[in-house]
Protein backbone atom coordinates (compact mmCIF):
# COMPACT_ATOMS: atom_id res chain seq x y z
CA UNK A 1 0.00 0.00 0.00
CA UNK A 2 1.48 3.39 -1.06
CA UNK A 3 1.71 6.52 1.01
CA UNK A 4 -0.78 9.36 0.52
CA UNK A 5 0.84 12.48 -0.89
CA UNK A 6 -0.49 15.68 0.69
CA UNK A 7 2.19 18.01 -0.68
CA UNK A 8 4.04 17.52 -3.96
CA UNK A 9 7.08 19.75 -4.47
CA UNK A 10 8.58 19.84 -7.96
CA UNK A 11 11.81 21.72 -8.66
CA UNK A 12 12.96 22.32 -12.22
CA UNK A 13 16.55 21.24 -12.84
CA UNK A 14 16.68 22.24 -16.50
CA UNK A 15 19.73 24.13 -17.73
CA UNK A 16 18.36 27.64 -17.12
CA UNK A 17 17.08 26.81 -13.63
CA UNK A 18 20.30 24.98 -12.78
CA UNK A 19 22.18 28.17 -13.58
CA UNK A 20 19.76 29.99 -11.23
CA UNK A 21 20.64 27.79 -8.22
CA UNK A 22 18.04 25.05 -8.65
CA UNK A 23 20.26 22.45 -7.00
CA UNK A 24 20.96 24.69 -4.00
CA UNK A 25 17.22 25.25 -3.59
CA UNK A 26 16.52 21.53 -3.94
CA UNK A 27 19.17 20.72 -1.34
CA UNK A 28 17.88 23.36 1.09
CA UNK A 29 14.32 22.03 0.88
CA UNK A 30 15.37 18.39 1.26
CA UNK A 31 17.53 19.22 4.29
CA UNK A 32 14.88 21.43 5.92
CA UNK A 33 12.23 18.71 5.74
CA UNK A 34 14.60 15.71 5.88
CA UNK A 35 13.36 14.48 2.50
CA UNK A 36 14.87 12.24 -0.12
CA UNK A 37 14.17 13.03 -3.76
CA UNK A 38 11.44 10.77 -5.11
CA UNK A 39 10.68 9.13 -1.74
CA UNK A 40 7.42 10.06 0.04
CA UNK A 41 7.85 11.13 3.67
CA UNK A 42 5.82 9.59 6.46
CA UNK A 43 3.73 12.76 6.73
CA UNK A 44 2.83 12.87 3.03
CA UNK A 45 5.43 15.12 1.44
CA UNK A 46 7.19 14.27 -1.84
CA UNK A 47 9.90 16.24 -3.63
CA UNK A 48 10.78 15.56 -7.26
CA UNK A 49 13.19 16.88 -9.84
CA UNK A 50 11.50 17.91 -13.08
CA UNK A 51 13.00 18.80 -16.43
CA UNK A 52 12.54 22.10 -18.17
CA UNK A 53 9.01 23.45 -17.75
CA UNK A 54 9.57 26.20 -20.36
CA UNK A 55 8.77 28.84 -17.78
CA UNK A 56 12.22 30.40 -17.67
CA UNK A 57 11.95 33.66 -15.78
CA UNK A 58 14.25 35.18 -13.24
CA UNK A 59 13.89 32.38 -10.67
CA UNK A 60 14.06 28.62 -10.47
CA UNK A 61 10.72 27.08 -11.42
CA UNK A 62 9.03 25.44 -8.44
CA UNK A 63 5.58 23.86 -8.41
CA UNK A 64 3.84 22.95 -5.17
CA UNK A 65 0.73 20.84 -5.66
CA UNK A 66 0.68 21.98 -9.28
CA UNK A 67 0.83 25.70 -8.53
CA UNK A 68 3.84 27.70 -9.74
CA UNK A 69 5.60 29.63 -7.00
CA UNK A 70 6.65 33.11 -8.14
CA UNK A 71 9.34 34.12 -5.65
CA UNK A 72 11.46 31.02 -5.19
CA UNK A 73 13.88 32.01 -2.48
CA UNK A 74 14.45 29.23 0.04
CA UNK A 75 12.62 31.17 2.77
CA UNK A 76 9.58 31.88 0.59
CA UNK A 77 9.27 28.29 -0.64
CA UNK A 78 9.53 26.93 2.91
CA UNK A 79 6.96 29.45 4.21
CA UNK A 80 4.56 28.42 1.44
CA UNK A 81 5.05 24.71 2.12
CA UNK A 82 4.55 25.23 5.86
CA UNK A 83 1.36 27.19 5.17
CA UNK A 84 -0.28 24.57 2.95
CA UNK A 85 1.11 21.20 4.08
CA UNK A 86 -1.42 19.12 5.91
CA UNK A 87 0.21 16.06 7.34
CA UNK A 88 -1.28 12.91 5.93
CA UNK A 89 -2.79 10.51 8.41
CA UNK A 90 -1.44 7.11 7.46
Amino acid sequence: MGKNIATLIEVCIGLHCSMKSAYALLEAITKHYDLKIGVPSDDGMLIKEIECMHNCGNNTVVFINGMAIENTTVDNVIKYIDAIHIKSIL
